[in-house]
């Protein structure tokens, strides 16, 4: 999800949600100056010796806060931005349904799972998984319930975005998934990237869109590779809400059960500083993609 522009006006100015802390200081605090190395936080004050990284102290907040950035999980590209140091979110949508009604896929439930975790203000540490599933295969295959595989995954903040030459926000994600979980549902190690960008547009739009490429170990220990596409359209409604449309070609930056075409839209829904909901309801573009695909989750940042 892109961050959070609908913010009122006084928290926006104070939390500055379209940029990382590291992107708004000409000349940045290094070594003993860094104001993380005394924060109240130990595990904050931990990453600060252990990754030392430049802080602008008048974006370095003590609490983290779930709506700047806002949560990757809620639409189906994620953001360039990254959380800052020693700032942990953790997402989940315990309700992810996939109907599989006269196409290919098939009909399929999971609990996902994303935890994210602030290493420095440009490098995010993630966990991610389907978590929870089941998968009614139909064509004569057998039901399976089990645990989807783990998967390992960082982002990078590279730069901000120019709004006058029309530069995007850039990031760049890369993660692997691997064949932990239950054997069912092994599809061998799959290593993907991606790059990661959002426009502001006019009238209080955000674009946000990913390209990336994806690898499917195949039976004889190779790999093939798939193109994959991303992208939402935000706008916030309220101060504390927002919608979205989005669509994804191939598949959602975070793999959920569902692939190819597929458009949809959702809401975002800030209750405060430390919590969000969202939730969405989605529709392949063709027989080959699934019927319908919704789900409905929230997150919390710590």
């Amino acid at each position: 999800m892109a961050v959070g522009a609908w913010l009122p006006r006084a928290q926006a100015q104070t939390l500055t949600p379209r940029a990382n802390p590291a992107d708004l200081d000409g000349i940045p605090l290094q070594g003993d100056d860094d104001p993380d190395l005394n924060s109240s936080r130990a595990w904050t004050r931990f990453l600060a010796r252990a990754f030392a990284d430049p802080v602008n102290p008048l974006t370095s907040l003590e609490a983290p806060d779930i709506r700047a950035p806002g949560p990757d999980s809620s639409d189906f590209p994620n953001s360039p931005y990254t959380l800052p140091r020693g700032w942990n979110y953790l997402e989940m949508s315990p309700l992810t349904y996939t109907a599989s009604i006269n196409t290919l896929q098939p009909e399929s439930y999971s609990w996902n799972y994303l935890l994210r975790m602030g290493v420095t203000d440009r490098v995010e540490f993630r966990l991610y998984g389907n978590g929870l599933s089941w998968v009614n295969a139909g064509l004569g295959e057998p039901e399976v319930v089990g645990f989807a595989p783990l998967v390992f995954d960082t982002k990078i903040h590279f730069f901000e975005e120019d709004k006058e030459l029309f530069v995007p926000a850039t990031g760049m994600e890369i993660y692997v998934q691997t064949p932990w979980g239950t054997p069912d549902f092994d599809a061998g190690t799959q290593p993907g990237i991606s790059l990661l960008f959002l426009n502001t547009l006019p009238w209080g739009w955000e674009v946000n869109w990913n390209v990336g490429l994806v690898t499917y170990e195949t039976p004889d220990g190779g790999f093939n590779y798939t193109d994959s596409v991303q992208w939402s359209f935000a706008r916030g409604i309220t101060e504390h809400t927002s919608i979205f449309l989005q669509g994804f070609q191939n598949q959602a930056a975070l793999p959920r059960p569902a692939s190819q075409t597929v458009l949809g839209g959702g809401m975002v829904h800030n209750i405060n500083r430390r919590f969000t909901i969202f939730g969405s309801f989605n529709a392949a573009t063709n027989k080959s993609g699934p019927a319908t695909t919704y789900y409905v989750g929230g997150a919390g940042a710590f």
